[in-house]
């Protein structure tokens, strides 16, 4: 264990934790879905203006560092791995090098931001991953020269899936350094979900499960078995529904090519964090995978606002809850 994680404070562990930096965002709107007009019956001005003020106070909370402290005290938190909101500033968009100049800005922007008080604040940085080289390199950077647990990605990079064999130099590069992978969408683009914002509500816990599917398929699990992944969200719809991933597994060999292990066992190498906003969820996901592979996710500061009394609600034992809270957290950073 590094001095940073023996000398952090006690409490919970929130692995979900969002920021923003202005100036990257500024660059990256455009291309985000802040930028694309939702379809359906327009809204009427005060929707409008509510709309407007939400999203202003959202990305207010996410940079403003003084009323974060202040936030995870009420909530009960005492440290947040913060990584940089990709709904707003993923770069996956520019060219490369383009790309990895505005990661490595926000990258040592997040430096500054979790410097602010080390005993409280963790760090996942960002990567340009559809430049699969240039992202191992600026994964390297993250974990060596700025001290990061690991770093975040989307569910895609450009056309490519996360499991595909292109992405593989950054699937070694985590392995060997023992990075932290967080798994959260950029959102998703399709039209179909453009509608009563089920980009959100849908969208992004179908782009969770079509993440694991794709490490499970592809075979990055199997070719680096000593990743360590957490899935935002619960891991969206995939741990629910595992029932028609196992019978195509035994009746469909053409399925399972790079696979040697059920769809079950490798959705059981991964981590996932609780925010699912429902307890019976959480429930499911436990009996599933184990509640030893779930950590604290706020998803701040547009989560829920009383993560400890979710889980303290969801009839864990004390050892579950505990490692919920803080235990699972530590096992899966290597501390």
């Amino acid at each position: 264990m590094t001095a940073a994680l023996r000398d952090l404070a006690e409490g919970p562990i929130d692995i979900h934790a969002h920021v923003l930096m202005p100036d990257i965002y500024a660059r990256t709107k455009s291309h985000s879905l802040f930028a694309m007009p939702p379809e359906g019956p327009p809204p009427s001005d005060a929707q409008r203006r509510q709309g407007h003020a939400r999203a202003e106070t959202v990305c207010a909370a996410m940079a403003d560092m003084d009323a974060r402290l202040d936030a995870m005290d009420a909530m009960g938190v005492s440290v947040q791995a913060l990584s940089a909101s990709l709904v707003h500033q993923c770069s996956y968009h520019e060219a490369p090098y383009e790309s990895l100049a505005l990661e490595q800005r926000s990258n040592d922007a997040l430096a500054a931001m979790a410097s602010r008080d080390p005993r409280r604040f963790l760090a996942l940085g960002g990567v340009p991953l559809h430049a699969p080289d240039l992202a191992a390199a600026e994964l390297r950077r993250c974990m060596g020269d700025l001290g990061f647990l690991g770093v975040g990605i989307s569910t895609r990079a450009g056309e490519m899936e996360i499991g595909d064999s292109r992405l593989a130099p950054f699937w070694a590069a985590a392995e060997e350094t023992g990075a932290l992978i967080y798994v959260h969408p950029a959102g998703n683009h399709d039209p179909r979900f453009r509608k009563h914002f089920l980009w959100n509500s849908i969208g992004q816990s179908f782009e969770e499960a079509m993440a694991i599917a794709s490490l499970i398929y592809e075979g990055v699990l199997e070719q680096f078995p000593g990743l360590r992944i957490c899935i935002s969200h619960g891991g969206g719809y995939m741990p629910f529904y595992m029932g028609r991933m196992e019978r195509n597994y035994l009746e469909k060999p053409t399925t399972r090519v790079k696979m040697t292990r059920s769809p079950t066992e490798y959705l059981r190498m991964l981590w996932y964090d609780s925010c699912v906003y429902d307890a019976l969820a959480l429930r499911r996901l436990a009996e599933t995978v184990g509640a030893d592979r779930i950590v604290l996710g706020t998803d701040y500061p547009v989560g829920d606002r009383s993560p400890v009394d979710f889980i303290d609600g969801c009839g864990f034992g004390d050892d579950e809850r505990d490692g919920i809270m803080r235990g699972n957290a530590l096992r899966m950073i290597g501390a």
